[in-house]
């Protein structure tokens, strides 16, 4: 069982169990679980039965994959098996299984709904990660090189969580991994056949014959310290801004998702969140023509329920096209202005796109777009990074927006129209209060957005109360709607909902649109970052189509009413007067230069009243720069490491395959030879042992215990070579041999020292038989198909 290595195969598959444990955040209900631990089980059993048998890791490698296989296929693939194996039809199964896992990862927040398809993808994905720390772990002996995979793997959870992760679940993989590590140095350190014994805390001296004892008391102080620094001082450090990378804000319940280096806003709203560091990092920049900016449209929602809002099934035609049909409720004879926005460094990803409406015409480039038939919604089939779309700034009169509102016959109401059942009492109350009988849409539309502006006492806050207390003061939950009308504290999202479920009260058909303010101007552009996401209720007016209407104050996010929404036709009274903590916002118009409304108007630019260079630099593209460059250099470091280590490692090898203890010394004294011979000292060939110690001696001006430790060398050779077997007792040269290696360092130039640290002649070798290697294993089937073809032909 000892060529199984079964203790080191049972700690590397629970080392990667244990990493996966944080994926608990990312999807929900937990059912992914046991499918998983049974990849690992898998892999470690494999390796153990193949190790047992083989000491080639390549086989032992094969051997965990096809077990994942087979396991994936009987776990995942049942009703395509046959006989119990895999079959072309489990390949095209699993195929469509992990695209609903990649939908449903781009279209959620965490945590996302658990299906098949994100089943079948976490096990895959960790048993392949348990294959890769089962190899570098146990077959290489490598445990400190498997933390790489190990750390990838929690910092995919780390990273795509939202909030901060419990510290128990870092403890739980770093104890893990210190075990595994720790268990391998207490090994290696049994072997070395010059160990000094070590007194133990509270071990009598001769208790501790190899040392084992202190080594692993000091190991685990050090473990145990390191781990408390690790938990602790995060909390210490002063938190750095917020960035995605930095705090991890990828697929949250927070304003923005990020996946694959680009943004993503959550289509998926749950008015019980609250919004917490809201990250400044770009989403893109644009310029326009348009003199009054308006917010670009993401998205829309129609559905509601269990307090949260939900997207519908889009329908949309995908093409390369240029124009585009205008919406069908748009009369022909409302008053219009043609405006251009161009827009560049987009990091948002596909479907979604930033785009004003409606939409008339727009340059995608090679990218396939198309206009949602039932929301207008503009969205594209893959990433577009620079684009631009024309667009209508429409101007309705009073007259045209001044129409009735629709009465419900009892029949069957359409999705625009539907209040939520259990805020019902509470938005029937508002709107008794608020609506004044017998008004107009347009009227009904004003009364609620500056109820909800400013006449009701709401409060803007990104901190969303959890209870409320009734008229006898005690602590009540009610659902989302009826807490935000009785609290009157919330950001945008529960200001637009609360304004969308009055409007439908109302006889208004309302939606929830989510998108980007316009964001700051910045040498000549506008650029719009995470912190700008916002959302807004759109209401139906016949002949117009969808209006935009702003119910949410002045706040962290700067907010203007467009002037159609406001109860006359003057400026904004209301338009806030400052910004959010790292902008400042300077007077806002709504109306446009010839006199006339514009509908989707937002505020006026928002221009920093500062600006620093470094600041700007690092702000936009700069950053992007910083970050690759910097990614290089960590990149150029690590494959400079590429050549020494492979040097170590063939040192390694070869002892630990040395047949006895004179093969062991033969090994230390060529590499011995090749060290100084990188040095550019090289002894003639054909030299014996002594020789060349004579010609390292004159070479290096050796002396005093370097000279002797080179003459022990020689020695220990000789008596390698050509002392009788059992004659005498060999020495270890390890210690006396690099005592050489570095006096005859002392001496040469840096650049030869240089040479022979970062390119020794022992790694190029490594790597040159590892490509040789690699290569044989690739051309033998092609050379035995040759030998085979010239056979039949013979």
């Amino acid at each position: 069982m000892n060529r199984g290595r079964v203790a080191d195969s049972v700690l590397a598959g629970l080392a990667s169990a244990v990493v996966a444990w944080p994926l608990t955040t990312l999807f929900t209900p937990s059912t992914w679980i046991r499918p998983t631990l049974a990849m690992v089980v898998v892999v470690v059993l494999a390796g153990i039965a193949a190790r047992s048998l083989t000491s080639s890791w390549l086989a032992v490698a094969l051997t965990q994959l096809v077990g994942v296989a087979l396991a994936a296929g009987w776990v995942y693939g049942r009703g395509h098996l046959w006989h119990g194996l895999p079959t072309p039809d489990m390949v095209l199964a699993f195929n469509r299984l992990l695209v609903d896992a990649r939908e449903t990862i781009q279209n959620y927040a965490a945590p996302a709904p658990t299906n098949r398809g994100v089943t079948l993808g976490i096990g895959l994905a960790i048993g392949a990660a348990a294959i890769l720390v089962d190899h570098l772990a146990v077959m290489r002996r490598s445990p400190a090189l498997a933390g790489l995979p190990l750390l990838t793997t929690f910092l995919i959870s780390a990273s795509n969580s939202g909030d901060a992760l419990n510290p128990m679940y870092f403890v739980a993989a770093g104890a893990v991994w210190l075990v595994l590590l720790g268990r391998q140095g207490i090994a290696s350190l049994r072997r070395w056949s010059t160990t000094v014994p070590l007194s133990a805390s509270g071990r009598r001296h001769d208790d501790d014959r190899d040392g084992s004892f202190g080594y692993a008391a000091a190991g685990r102080s050090l473990a145990v310290a390191g781990l408390a620094v690790a938990v602790l001082l995060p909390v210490a450090i002063p938190h750095l801004p917020t960035r995605y990378l930095i705090d991890g804000l990828g697929r949250s319940q927070q304003a923005t998702g990020f996946s694959d280096g680009q943004v993503g806003l959550r289509s998926t709203l749950d008015l019980t969140r609250s919004l917490e560091n809201p990250s400044k990092a770009p989403v893109f920049s644009y310029t326009t023509n348009a003199r009054l900016l308006s917010p670009l449209r993401i998205g829309v929602l129609e559905t509601y329920q269990d307090d949260t809002w939900r997207p519908d099934a889009p329908d949309v035609q995908y093409a390369r096209r240029s124009k585009v049909d205008l919406p069908q409720d748009l009369d022909p004879s409302v008053p219009r202005e043609t405006y251009r926005v161009s827009v560049d460094d987009s990091r948002i990803e596909a479907p979604q796109i930033a785009a004003p409406t409606p939409v008339v015409s727009g340059d995608l480039g090679r990218v396939a777009w198309g206009v949602d038939a039932n929301t207008s919604v503009v969205s594209v089939e893959r990433a577009a990074r620079s684009y631009s779309f024309t667009y209508l700034a429409l101007n309705p009169t009073p007259e045209t927006l001044a129409q009735p509102v629709q009465q419900l016959d009892g029949g069957l109401i359409p999705p625009d129209l539907r209040v939520d059942l259990a805020a019902k009492p509470a938005i029937e109350k508002a709107v008794r209060e608020v609506v004044p009988k017998g008004a107009t849409r347009i009227e009904a539309a004003q009364a609620i957005q500056k109820y909800l502006r400013t006449d009701g006492g709401f409060r803007y806050s990104l901190q969303v109360p959890d209870t409320v207390r009734n008229q006898f003061g005690q602590l009540e939950r009610p659902d989302a709607i009826t807490l935000f009308l009785r609290a009157k504290v919330g950001y945008c999202v529960q200001f637009a909902t609360a304004m969308v479920m009055m409007a439908r009260e109302a006889g208004i058909p309302a939606r929830m649109a989510i998108g980007y303010l316009p964001g700051t101007a910045s040498r000549g552009s506008y650029v719009v970052t995470g912190a700008e996401a916002h959302a807004w209720p759109e209401l139906f007016f016949e002949g117009i189509g969808w209006l935009r209407f702003e119910p949410t104050p002045s706040g962290t996010q700067s907010t203007v009413a467009p002037p159609y929404s406001l109860q006359s036709t003057s400026p904004d009274t209301t338009a806030p007067t400052q910004s959010s903590t790292a902008t400042s916002t300077p007077t806002a118009t709504s109306t446009r230069p010839d006199g006339r409304n514009d509908p989707g108007a937002s505020d006026a630019t928002r221009s920093t009243s500062t600006s620093s260079g470094i600041a700007d630099w690092f702000g936009g593209r700069g950053a992007t720069i910083a970050l690759w460059v910097l990614l290089g250099v960590l990149a150029g470091a690590l494959g400079s490491l590429a050549v020494p280590l492979a040097a170590r490692a063939r040192r390694r090898r070869q002892l630990r395959h040395a047949a006895d203890e004179a093969a062991r010394v033969e090994v230390e004294w060529r590499s011995m030879v090749e060290r100084i011979g990188d040095l550019g000292v090289l002894p003639p060939r054909g030299s014996t042992p002594r020789q060349v110690g004579a010609f390292y001696q004159r070479e290096a001006y050796l002396e005093g215990e370097q000279s002797t430790a080179l003459r022990r060398v020689v020695d220990g050779v000789e008596r390698a070579r050509y002392a009788r077997p059992g004659s005498t007792a060999l020495v270890d040269i390890r210690h006396e041999s690099a005592a050489v290696v570095k006096a005859v360092s002392g001496v040469r130039r840096r650049r030869d020292r240089l040479r022979a640290v970062w390119w020794p002649t022992e790694g190029v070798v490594e790597w040159r038989e590892r490509r040789e290697a690699l290569t044989g294993l690739v051309r033998r089937p092609w050379d035995r198909f040759l030998d085979w073809r010239a056979a039949r032909r013979s």
